[in-house]
């Protein structure tokens, strides 16, 4: 659960988010990877570590229950969201990069990076839409839609990093 749970899709607040976080401080590199929870809830509101913050945008209600045609058409509004955020930030800043993390799903065994542990610790395990904006010095903003298994809501979130993330073996 995080705290925008219950909350609808706004575009504009998800995009005010996503420009504190880029202004906003970064832990430097060798900080320990840190869960901020609502003190009230315990819902998820940031990760940060060494180098990264990462934050929920938008989360979507519970699939318990659903069947098709109504599970499929939930996947569909978190892409839309997604795709939404994505044409947004396109304009500013050109086009994104995708970055997949397919390998550390294959491979559970593998080194994973912090920046990426956070990302699957929070069951974000969609690929990664990748922007390096002008304005943020060294920053990277990733966009990544996600859920654990079917029955989870959808989360769609923001990661900025101080520099750029770390690649991934295909």
């Amino acid at each position: 659960m995080t705290v925008v749970r219950g909350l609808a899709f706004d575009a504009s607040r998800a995009l005010g988010a996503i420009t504190a976080l880029l202004t906003g401080p970064i832990p430097s590199a060798g900080n320990p990877t840190l869960i901020d929870s609502d003190p009230h809830t315990g819902e998820w509101l940031a990760t940060r570590g060494g180098g990264f913050v990462l934050a929920p945008l938008w989360e979507g209600p519970d699939l318990i229950g659903l069947r098709d045609p109504e599970w499929t058409e939930q996947l569909e509004l978190g892409d839309r969201h997604l795709a939404t955020l994505a044409g947004t930030l396109d304009g500013r800043w050109g086009p994104h990069r995708l970055l997949t993390i397919d390998h550390l799903i294959r491979n559970p065994q593998a080194d994973r990076p912090p920046v990426y542990e956070a990302l699957l610790r929070q069951d974000l395990y969609g690929d990664l839409h990748v922007w390096a904006p002008d304005q943020a010095d060294d920053r990277r903003l990733a966009l990544v839609l996600g859920h654990s298994d079917g029955d989870q809501p959808l989360t769609l979130a923001a990661l900025v990093t101080a520099g750029p993330l770390p690649e991934l073996p295909d």
